[in-house]
């Protein structure tokens, strides 16, 4: 991942916040390298629909992954 590829999906995700956790079912955005190529990661409570997420945006790939609901955990969940 180029520091260019990897400045550009920080800028994008940075102007689509909200848009991103406004689509249905989103629980969390980040980015992720697909091929050594900066993608914007979008994580779904459930599988999307068909089109409601575009396989790009401003240029930079889009990854959907249906991870499930998530949930906070305890803190001292795992301390000594």
């Amino acid at each position: 991942m180029t520091r260019v590829d990897l400045e550009k999906a920080r800028e994008v995700l940075r102007r689509h916040r909200a848009w991103f956790f406004s689509l249905p079912g989103v629980v969390g955005v980040g980015i992720s390298s697909r091929e050594g190529e900066a993608v914007i990661e979008i994580l779904l409570e459930r599988e999307p629909s068909s089109g409601d997420i575009p396989a790009e945006i401003e240029g930079v790939p889009l990854r959907v992954r249906t991870v499930g609901e998530l949930r906070a955990q305890r803190e001292d969940v795992g301390a000594d």
